[in-house]
C-alpha cells in the first residue's frame, strides 16, 4: 500500500472511533459556498449577499444572490440560476439591483425581494458593465468599462473595438509600460467610468483621458462614488507618466453641477484610494499611504471636509494599517477593520475626540455595513475552521449574533482544529508571532510531521482565516501539524515591523524562520524533528528558494520543499515583472545601481541546493513571470537535485480553476507523503 493511501486509511479509522467525524477533503474545501458583498436594505430588514460556489467537475464557478433577515431566521434565494449574479445594491425604493450575465454580457438587473422571480434587465450596455454605483437620485448609475482612450465618445469607443476585433494580425506593438497587468494584456485600453441613465442611450465619460479609473493596482474596495446629496462624484486615478514605477494614486472630486474637478490628495505622492462619502454629505474620507513607491505603507483614514476643504489624518496615532471603514449614520464616528496580529478586529473611531476602541476583538472581519438607524453593524467573519459567514454586532451592548450558517451542513461532520498562537524571540531579539493548526483527531502522545508554511507579500501575514488556496485545515488533514510564522515584514505588529523587510529579504525574515523552526520542534513534543517539509508562494516561494541555498542554517533538516510562483533570479525578475515600483522599493533602486538584487538572489546559491523540491508556476503569472519557475527547475535538474515541476498554462499567480486546484493539492500531498514516509 502506498504511504499516502496509508495516511488516509489511518484517518478513516480514527474518524470511525471519533463519532463518525472525518478529516477535511479537497472536495469539502472547494465546494464550500463563498459569501461576499453584503448589502443592507433601506428599511433595515434584509441583508442581501452573493454566494459563489465551485462546480469541480464542470471546472467552473457559479454565483447567486441570497438574502437573510437581520434576525438570522429566514434565508431566501433571490436569483434563479440563469447566468452569474453578483454585486447586490439596494435602491432607496427597496428594489435590489445587481450585475447579471443571464442574457450574455454582464448587465445591471433588478428584482423585488418580496417577489424575486420577476427579474428584469435595467441596462443594455454594449459589451456589458464592470463595477457600478448608483447616483443619489436612483435614476442614474456609474459603471466602469475598458475602452480605447483615443475615443471621444462611447460610440467611437465601440467602433474602435469593432475595428480591432476584425484585425487578422496578432502582433502587439508596445509603446510603454505597463503593457500587461497581473494576468491580462492591456492592448492600449484604459478603464473609464461612465454616467448612464438606464433605458437611455447617452453615456457621459466621467473620467476622460489616457488614465485608468479604477486604477490598475493598489485600489480600494470601491474607487468611485457619489455623494448622498448628488453634488459630487469621487474617483481614483494615477496620472503619473509611467504608472509601472508609481504608486501615486490620487482621489479626485468632480462637481456634478458644473463639471469642475480637483485632486484632493495632490500633495501626497503615496497611494490614495477607497473614497467614501459620509451619509449626510459633509465629509469625504479615503485611505492613504504616505510614502511614494511603497505599496505596503501604513494606510490611514484621511477626512476631507467638503465645506471647508480642510483635511486631517484620523489614524496617525493608530499603530496598524486600516483595511476598510464605514461612517456612522450621524457622521460622528467611523467604524473600521485593521490588522492586529493574526486577526482583523472591528474598531470604532470617534471623530471629535480621536478615541479608538475595539468593539469586536479576536475576529477576522471584512465588508462592514451599517444597518439603517445606526445601532447595528454587519460584517463577514471567518477563521481556520469556519468559512466566511455573516455576523451582526449591536453597537450598544456589543452582543454578537451569527446571521448565516451557510456551510454548516456541508462541514458539520468535518473535524477541524482552531489556530493556536505562539511567540518566540526572533531576529534582533524582537518577539515574533506564529500559529499552528493541529491535525484532526490529534493525539498529544503521538509524533506528527510538520508542514512549515511561508507567506507571500512579502508585507502580508498569516491570519486566522479559511483560505481557499493555502488552507491550513486542509494542509493538516492528512495528519500534519501546520505552522505559520509572521516574520519581520508582516503587518499587524506596527509599521516599523512591516518596514523591516524592505532591503533585507534574506536577512531578518530568514532568521525568524530559522529560529521559529527550532522553537517549534523544541517546544511542541508532538512534532517529529525528522519529518519536516516546507512550502511557500510568491515571496514565500522566494524564501523557499533562499532556504534551499542556506539549509545549513537550520538546526533540523527539511525532507522536501515546495516553491510556488517564487522568485529565483532577482535581476531577471525586475526586467520581466509589470510592477516596477515594488522591485525598486524593496531592493533600493534599479538593478544597475543597487547591489541588493544580487545580495538577495537565490540563483547565486544554486551550488548549495540539495533538498528535494517541487516547483509550481503558471504561464499567465505576470507578477512573478513563469521564467522564474522554469529557471529554478532547470537549476535543480542540472544540479541533480530530486525535483519536479507542476506547470499550468491557464492560471495566473494563483491556481483557481477547480480541476487545476485539485491537481495542485494532489501533487503537493503526494510530494509530502513521499518524503515524510
Amino acid at each position: 500500500m502506498k504511504k499516502s493511501a496509508l495516511f488516509f486509511l489511518c484517518l478513516s479509522l480514527a474518524a470511525a472511533l471519533c463519532g463518525q467525524k472525518r478529516a477535511l477533503t479537497f472536495e469539502d474545501l472547494f465546494t464550500v459556498s463563498r459569501l461576499s458583498s453584503p448589502a443592507v436594505s433601506p428599511d433595515g430588514r434584509w441583508l442581501a449577499f452573493a454566494v459563489r460556489t465551485p462546480d469541480i467537475e464542470a471546472n467552473t464557478f457559479h454565483s447567486e444572490l441570497y438574502a437573510v433577515d437581520l434576525q438570522g431566521r429566514t434565508l431566501t434565494k433571490l436569483t434563479d440560476g440563469k447566468g452569474n449574479s453578483s454585486a447586490p445594491a439596494f435602491l432607496p425604493s427597496g428594489m435590489l439591483t445587481f450585475v447579471s450575465s443571464r442574457d450574455g454580457d454582464p448587465q445591471v438587473c433588478a428584482l423585488d425581494p418580496a417577489r424575486p422571480a420577476d427579474i428584469r434587465a435595467l441596462t443594455a450596455v454594449p459589451g456589458g458593465v464592470g463595477g457600478f454605483v448608483w447616483a443619489a437620485d436612483g435614476k442614474r448609475l456609474a459603471f466602469a468599462r475598458d475602452i480605447d482612450p483615443r475615443a471621444g465618445t462611447f460610440a467611437e469607443a465601440l467602433a474602435l473595438e469593432k475595428a480591432a476585433a476584425a484585425e487578422k494580425a496578432t502582433g502587439k506593438l508596445l509603446t510603454g509600460l505597463m503593457f500587461r497587468v497581473w494576468d491580462s494584456w492591456r492592448d492600449g485600453k484604459r478603464s473609464h467610468v461612465f454616467l448612464h441613465a438606464p433605458g437611455g442611450e447617452e453615456y457621459e465619460d466621467l473620467t476622460p483621458g489616457d488614465f485608468d479609473t479604477p486604477p490598475l493596482d493598489l485600489g480600494g474596495a470601491q474607487d468611485f462614488a457619489f455623494s448622498a446629496d448628488g453634488a459630487w462624484f469621487a474617483y481614483v486615478r494615477n496620472t503619473d507618466p509611467v504608472v509601472a514605477t508609481s504608486t501615486n494614486n490620487d482621489v479626485f472630486l468632480r462637481s456634478l453641477r458644473d463639471g469642475g474637478e480637483k485632486n484632493v490628495s495632490a500633495d501626497n505622492r503615496g497611494a490614495d484610494a477607497n473614497p467614501v462619502f459620509s451619509p449626510r454629505g459633509r465629509y469625504l474620507a479615503y485611505l492613504s499611504m504616505r510614502r511614494p513607491g511603497f505599496e505596503a505603507d501604513k494606510k490611514d483614514i484621511i477626512l476631507y471636509d467638503l465645506r471647508s476643504g480642510a483635511r486631517r489624518n484620523l489614524t496617525a496615532a493608530f499603530a496598524n494599517t486600516i483595511a476598510s471603514f464605514e461612517f456612522a449614520a450621524d457622521e460622528r464616528a467611523i467604524y473600521f477593520v485593521a490588522s492586529e496580529g493574526v486577526y482583523e478586529p472591528v474598531f470604532k473611531l470617534t471623530l471629535a475626540s480621536g478615541k479608538v476602541e475595539k468593539i469586536v476583538p479576536a475576529v477576522n472581519a471584512s465588508a462592514l455595513r451599517l444597518v439603517p438607524g445606526g445601532r447595528e453593524l454587519v460584517f463577514l467573519a471567518q477563521n481556520v475552521a469556519l468559512p466566511h459567514e455573516l455576523f451582526k454586532v449591536d453597537l450598544r451592548s456589543r452582543r454578537l449574533t451569527q446571521l448565516t450558517r451557510f456551510n454548516h451542513e456541508r462541514l458539520k461532520d468535518v473535524e477541524m482544529n482552531r489556530a493556536e498562537t505562539f511567540r518566540f524571540a526572533g531576529a534582533k531579539g524582537e518577539p515574533v508571532e506564529g500559529f499552528l493548526v493541529k491535525p484532526p483527531f490529534f493525539d498529544p502522545a503521538a509524533k506528527y510531521p510538520l508542514v512549515f508554511l511561508v507567506h507571500g507579500g512579502p508585507q502580508s501575514a498569516w491570519t486566522d482565516d479559511f483560505h481557499y488556496r493555502w488552507n491550513h485545515s486542509l494542509f493538516a488533514a492528512p495528519g500534519y501539524v501546520v505552522a505559520a510564522i509572521n516574520f519581520h515584514g508582516s503587518p499587524g505588529y506596527g509599521q516599523p515591523f512591516t518596514d523591516s523587510i524592505s532591503g533585507d529579504w534574506g536577512g531578518a525574515p530568514f532568521v525568524d524562520l530559522v529560529k521559529g523552526q527550532q522553537y517549534l520542534v523544541e517546544n511542541f513534543p508532538f512534532i517529529d524533528a525528522g519529518r519536516i517539509v516546507a512550502a511557500g508562494a510568491s515571496y514565500g516561494g522566494f524564501m523557499i528558494n533562499w532556504m534551499a541555498g542556506h539549509m545549513d542554517e537550520f538546526k533540523y533538516p527539511f525532507r522536501c520543499l515546495v516553491s510556488h510562483d517564487g522568485i529565483f533570479d532577482s535581476r531577471s525578475m525586475y526586467y520581466s515583472t509589470e510592477e516596477l515600483w515594488f522591485e525598486e522599493w524593496e531592493h533600493g533602486g534599479v538593478p544597475w545601481q543597487s547591489a541588493l538584487y544580487e545580495k538577495w538572489n537565490p540563483a547565486n546559491f544554486v551550488e548549495k541546493f540539495k533538498v528535494p523540491m517541487l516547483v509550481v508556476h503558471s504561464e499567465r503569472d505576470y507578477r512573478v513571470p513563469v521564467c522564474q519557475g522554469l529557471m529554478l527547475f532547470t537549476a535543480l535538474q542540472r544540479r541533480g537535485v530530486e525535483s519536479r515541476m507542476l506547470y499550468f498554462p491557464d492560471e495566473n499567480h494563483f491556481v483557481q480553476k477547480p480541476q487545476n486546484a485539485r491537481l495542485w493539492w494532489r501533487t503537493v500531498f503526494s510530494w509530502f507523503a513521499e518524503h515524510v514516509k
